[in-house]
């Protein structure tokens, strides 16, 4: 698969996150970038406790003092740099991570399956 245009790295703060999804096949792929320390991380934005996304208002992921990612349906945080649950319902649990490379300033997703493969693959291991 080619690489999929995420984000420009200059849209991104330290810390800071950026919001983008992904349509294919009827399928969103709703993914978060982060960037912490100077590093770069992706993930499903979707909370291993209910698989809601994480944030009420669009890109609102970060506590306020920006150590963490917060879902906003029940408060449970996640380390920036691992998608780690640090507290919360879900603790112990974590965040899907996407691989992403950069290249000339931009951000790409760089998985081998497709966006909605990903998507669908992620709906259906929902366990209610």
């Amino acid at each position: 698969m080619s690489e999929i245009f995420l984000c420009r790295a200059e849209q991104l703060e330290e810390p800071g996150t950026w919001n983008t999804v992904l349509t294919e096949d009827g399928e969103e792929l709703d993914i978060v970038v982060v960037q912490t320390n100077g590093a770069r991380h992706a993930y499903i934005n979707s909370c291993p406790h209910q698989f809601i996304p994480l944030e009420t208002f669009p890109n609102h992921f970060l506590t306020e003092d920006k150590q963490f990612l917060v879902c906003s349906g029940h408060g449970a945080r996640f380390e920036l740099a691992t998608g780690a649950c640090y507290s919360g319902p879900c603790r112990g649990r974590e965040l899907d991570r996407l691989k992403i490379e950069e290249r000339d300033g931009a951000i790409y997703l760089a998985e081998e399956l497709s966006p909605g493969i990903i998507a669908r693959n992620k709906r259906m291991s929902r366990r209610w």
